[in-house]
């Protein structure tokens, strides 16, 4: 799934210029563009947008992010109305319906 990511202020790396508001475009794990985010959202009008308070920068490893990953379901913002914008996990997870595409938007 076509995901725009987009905060305040997008760092793209070492050696390019602080983008405020600028975008990444994910497509599963692969960058597909990075650029101001109008520019993004009339090229890929068919993604989804998460939008995230604060500086979005890329290539941060966590090691142990894994296991956060597998063990609890980070809700879409279109469902914030029915679930939340907490990770759910344990009962709350359990009650829930995932399947691939839904589980893989969590992350």
């Amino acid at each position: 799934m076509l995901t725009l990511h987009t905060a305040g202020l997008l760092v793209p790396g070492t050696g390019v210029e602080p983008l405020p508001g600028g975008a990444v475009a994910l497509d599963g794990g692969t960058v597909a563009a990075v650029g101001p985010y109008e520019e993004l959202a009339d090229a890929y009008p068919q993604a989804r947008t998460r939008r995230w308070a604060g500086v979005l920068t890329p290539g941060l490893v966590h090691l142990g992010a894994g296991p956060l990953l597998a063990h609890a379901y980070h809700p879409d913002p279109r469902e914030a109305d029915a679930l939340g914008t907490d990770p759910l996990a344990g009962d709350a997870l359990d009650a829930l319906v995932l399947d691939d595409p839904r589980w893989g938007g969590s992350a």
